[in-house]
């Protein structure tokens, strides 16, 4: 499980002006403008506010398993967990901090998911050193948001515009929402729909993609302004153009009906004047934000346009992103990095921590990510568990950090806590260290197919396209058929788990785990191993039965015609037997099968010698003398093969017979942290997920041996 913080924030571009032919009254002009430019879907009286808070835009992000990669959030419901969003109990941070209480700045009060994107209610707190915050929400200033969550799986796949490789968090869990004043993900903001949920007026109508507002931010009737603040804006519920008048939402004394009350022109004009000042206020904030990271020769151009064009200061901050994106450095500390974490990420001291925990267990062990390059991991191989928290509470912002390794310990174990990360990464990379460079033989005789999911999977095997005819006189292209067969194969899930507890901690003692992390990388690939060859050598070597047909993959006679009836010594003229007995199979269609460029013969540690000689380039005077098999028969010992039997596969690819693979292409173990029930610790499970099966026969030939 990964704990990543996605920023977001930021404000479509400027809209298009008006077309002439719907030019207003000027008195309707200046009301209409009030509307546009009002704060945003705020409830002062509720303290609540409407945000989008995330689109699932792409951006780079540092994840520990897997090192800097592009990230895209799928935003569909069925990848979305939307319970703690939803449970009334999510936090509104600061900046994501999570250092103290002081850093809760409310609550979010709703959720939901809608068109591809993620809204959600906030409710501010009345503490004083909140009030600050909710003012810059309030009168527009501050609109950026950002969502932490949790990434449980990833779908990595290729982007056909970059060809760089997109990792696409099918499965995620947003947990807190923060007010952030720097963004990433443009689109997320604070909702500018008019204050107090007011409707955009008739001359400027929304648009048609804009979502309505959630019933948790419309107040039921909007709060009469009090007589003695001429500056506040008069709460008409609409602004029409027809003779209709306006209505007040709460006036002292309810204006007689069919009658217009008429506008107080000094107080509509000053309300323009004050809202024209706001609007420049706005844009020279975003301007003074962007100067420590754009030279002034870009950034004077954008506030000239923006004042003349009529941008808020939101639409500035968004043009002065854009500009930063294409010319300018990025933050060398973004909370989503874009050229890479600096030095003192937190990320990146975790990384160098589990590089460290990783070298320490595995004698040889070479560093992969950018730390091992770097070689800052060195800088942590000395330390214990617990100086190794301490030093990540530091990096998170922690002001108190404990020195005793008991109390160390128990934070360890906080919900705050990074340690089930750093454990998590550090089993990463010993498993993926012992894994990756075991290459079981399974494999050079298997065919590669994913799982999608752990439903049944039915295998075709579609059969060879039809015969090419002549094309007819009228140039009618004659219509074929293609035949097909299917057999199911299953994916299951394999898992093991160990904890670590508050004692082991204390005691300065992760043996058990560092080698129990080290040595299941091996073990995982010796099962699959022997998963597969558990398949092939059911049956006495018959291998298990098949759908087509009812009979095992191997058989004699005319079902089959793939093994010898008897068994017989391996030699040259034996291995020419059972290529000649594959040549004369025959596809769906009735064609001869491809045997691809390479054969694999499989024999076991009695029948080794007998292999190589009988695949070994002989230098021989007389073609009579010489290996005919040698180059294009490759010999493949395997001690799972019992006996002297011995087989015959064509490639793979070509003609596969077995098949094996795993869920979504996620090759290898996955680890994954959780708390321990009842106790101070961590658990660490490894889960694999790995199928195997036979789909069919024609590419094989078995032979008993003698």
């Amino acid at each position: 499980m990964t704990d990543i913080i996605e920023p977001g924030g930021g404000d479509p571009a400027p809209e298009p002006a008006a077309a002439p032919d719907r030019r207003p009254a000027a008195g309707q002009l200046i009301l209409a403008q009030r509307a546009i430019t009002a704060p945003a879907t705020v409830d002062r009286a509720a303290r609540t506010v409407e945000v989008v808070w995330s689109t699932g835009a792409r951006a780079r992000n540092f994840v520990p398993a897997l090192g800097l990669i592009t990230e895209e959030l799928e935003m569909s419901p069925n990848a979305v967990r939307m319970e703690a969003l939803r449970s009334g109990r999510a936090p509104v941070l600061d900046t994501h901090r999570r250092g103290g209480a002081r850093d809760v700045l409310g609550r979010v009060t709703a959720a939901r998911l809608e068109r591809g994107r993620g809204y959600a209610t906030l409710q501010f707190s009345t503490a004083a050193d909140v009030e600050p915050v909710w003012q810059r929400i309030a009168d527009g200033t501050l609109r950026a948001v950002s969502v932490g969550y949790r990434v449980h799986r990833y779908q990595p796949r290729p982007d056909a515009a970059t060809g760089e490789t997109v990792h696409r968090a099918v499965d995620w869990e947003p947990f807190e929402i923060s007010v952030v004043p720097v963004p990433v993900d443009r689109d997320a903001a604070v909702r500018a729909q008019g204050e107090q949920g007011l409707p955009a007026p008739a001359i400027e109508p929304a648009l048609p993609d804009e979502d309505p507002p959630m019933p948790e931010t419309t107040p039921e009737a909007p709060a009469a302004p009090a007589p003695s603040a001429p500056l506040t804006p008069p709460q008409e519920t609409t602004v029409t153009t027809s003779p209709a008048p306006a209505v007040a939402s709460a006036p002292a004394t309810p204006p007689e009906p069919n009658r217009a009350a008429p506008p107080d022109l000094d107080a509509v004009r000053a309300e323009a004047q004050r809202a024209e000042r706001e609007r420049i206020a706005g844009i020279d904030a975003a301007v003074e934000a962007a100067r420590a990271l754009l030279p002034a020769d870009r950034i004077t151009p954008i506030r000239a346009e923006a004042i003349a064009q009529g941008w808020t200061g939101d639409q500035a901050r968004r043009a002065l992103f854009d500009a930063l994106v294409a010319h300018g450095p990025r933050p060398s500390i973004p909370a989503r990095p874009e050229t890479g974490p600096s030095h003192d990420d937190p990320a990146q001291i975790l990384d160098a921590m589990a590089e460290a925990l990783a070298a320490r267990a595995m004698p040889g062990y070479r560093p992969q990510g950018e730390n091992g390059r770097s070689g800052r991991h060195a800088e942590f191989m000395g330390w214990r568990p617990s100086d190794m928290i301490g030093e990540l509470l530091r990096a998170r912002g922690e002001r108190s950090v404990p020195r005793n390794p008991t109390l160390l310990a128990e934070r360890a174990f906080h919900t705050s806590s990074d340690f089930p990360l750093l454990l998590a990464a550090a089993a990463n990379k010993m498993l993926l260290a012992a894994y990756q460079p075991a290459q079981p033989t399974y494999r050079q005789i298997f065919l590669r197919r994913d799982f999608r999911d752990f439903k049944p999977h039915r295998h075709l095997r579609i059969g060879d396209f039809p015969t090419l005819l002549p094309l007819a006189e009228n140039g009618e292209i004659q219509v074929g058929t293609m035949s097909e067969s299917q057999e199911i194969v299953l994916l299951q899930t394999f898992a093991r788990r160990i904890r670590v507890t508050r004692p082991m901690l204390v005691n300065d003692d992760l043996g058990a785990f560092t080698d129990f992390a080290a040595a299941i990388g091996r073990r995982v690939a010796e099962f699959e191993n022997a998963t597969a060859y558990q398949l092939v050598n059911s049956a006495n070597g018959d291998g298990p039965t098949l759908t087509t047909g009812s009979a095992p993959v191997f058989a004699t006679g005319a079902a089959r015609a793939n093994k010898a009836s008897t068994g017989t010594v391996l030699d040259t003229s034996t291995i020419g037997a059972g290529r000649t007995a594959i040549m004369k199979q025959r596809t769906l269609d009735g064609l001869p099968i491809s045997m691809g460029q390479t054969m694999r013969l499989l024999v076991g540690p009695n029948l080794e010698l007998a292999a190589r000689q009988a695949t070994v380039v002989v230098q021989a005077s007389e073609i009579g003398k010489a290996n005919v098999f040698a180059g294009f028969v490759q010999p493949v010992i395997e001690p799972l093969i019992q006996a002297n039997r011995w087989y015959l596969f064509s490639d793979p690819v070509a003609a596969p017979v077995y098949v094996y693979g795993y869920l979504n292409g996620a090759e290898g173990p996955q680890v994954t942290t959780g708390p321990v029930q009842g106790a101070d610790g961590v658990e660490v499970s490894v889960i694999f997920d790995f199928g195997v099966g036979a789909i069919d026969w024609r590419g094989a030939w078995f032979n008993p041996g003698t």
